[in-house]
């Protein structure tokens, strides 16, 4: 097949993955829907509350949100995916707690949310549902049906902190910080760098990762292409690829030699990679030594079907 024709099928299938403006207009309502409910029951009080959480649930509302993970920087394709949102609060009344990592745990910030995230299923629509029961590791997953249709949501409480940084938690007994700022700025760097292709390459990447029944994290892909294409070039859409999980495999390698890479946006002494366990990140690696075989004998229908 000639490099054109290559060219060609890859932009069509990058146009197939976008979300369309009407799904994406459906999607935003619903979320903003959601949104205005958990705003409106975080300022319910509990009369006599029974514990320090219901305190603490009392002292804190909602005071604005943010979309996280692929929503928020536009790498999410139309395959199964999930929107994830921080839902934000903050300290109304000076009450006299130490929001920080050593005084907060996951348990008391996805119990606040989880009271007002309930209250809204049982007192103002029976549609939201709770997906799972606690202990959490990540967020609160919901779903709300809605006109024969149904929208997952990974909902993740957070305390708001200075200078962009909020509190949200790491499992149910750990806290970590999440810089809003350093998070979105990663993939605009390498998008300004390559006129936006940053994305549409993510997006094909992800794709494979869809159509292989997803070895990879979403957001290991994302930090890939970041780091490589800061170096790199994205011109043809092929070499892109083929650029992809050469270099991955090299960043891996670095890895397993001790070497931090693809460091944490905050704690940039460790890498992301130490959120998995070794047997996840050698699942990792193998599927990115699968797929480079496959790219760099351009046996484009293993990676990606019939395109």
């Amino acid at each position: 097949m000639s490099a054109k024709n290559i060219h060609h099928r890859f932009e069509q299938l990058i146009d197939s993955l976008s979300i369309k403006t009407g799904k994406e207009k459906y999607l935003r309502n619903q979320v903003n829907y959601i949104k205005n409910q958990v705003i409106k029951v975080s300022k319910w009080p509990f009369e006599n509350p029974q514990n320090l959480i219901q305190s603490m649930s009392n002292n804190v509302e909602v005071v604005r949100f943010w979309y996280g993970g692929s929503w928020d920087r536009g790498i999410h394709i139309n395959k199964e995916f999930d929107i994830d949102i921080y839902i934000v609060y903050d300290d109304i009344e000076n009450f006299r707690y130490d929001f920080n990592e050593n005084s907060l745990k996951g348990e008391i910030l996805f119990t606040i949310l989880y009271e007002d995230l309930y209250t809204i299923q049982e007192k103002i629509n029976s549609n939201l549902e709770i997906m799972e029961s606690p202990q959490y590791s990540h967020s609160i997953p919901i779903q709300l049906s809605y006109q024969n249709r149904a929208l997952k949501v990974d909902c993740i409480p957070a305390i708001e902190l200075p200078n962009q940084y909020l509190l949200a938690p790491d499992g149910w007994n750990y806290i970590k910080k999440v810089n809003q700022k350093l998070e979105e700025s990663g993939l605009s760097k390498v998008n300004k760098k390559h006129d936006g292709r940053a994305t549409k390459l993510i997006w094909l990447l992800k794709y494979w990762n869809w159509y292989w029944d997803k070895p990879l994290k979403s957001y290991v892909i994302q930090r890939l292409v970041e780091d490589i294409f800061l170096v790199c070039r994205i011109n043809d859409w092929d070499k892109a690829i083929k650029t992809f999980f050469n270099k991955a495999i090299n960043i891996f390698n670095k890895y397993y030699n001790g070497i931090t890479v693809l460091k944490d946006r905050v704690y940039t002494q460790k890498s992301i990679l130490q959120d998995y366990n070794e047997e996840r990140i050698d699942e990792f690696y193998d599927a990115l030594q699968e797929a480079n075989q496959f790219a760099s004998k351009n046996q484009w229908n293993e990676l990606f079907g019939d395109f």
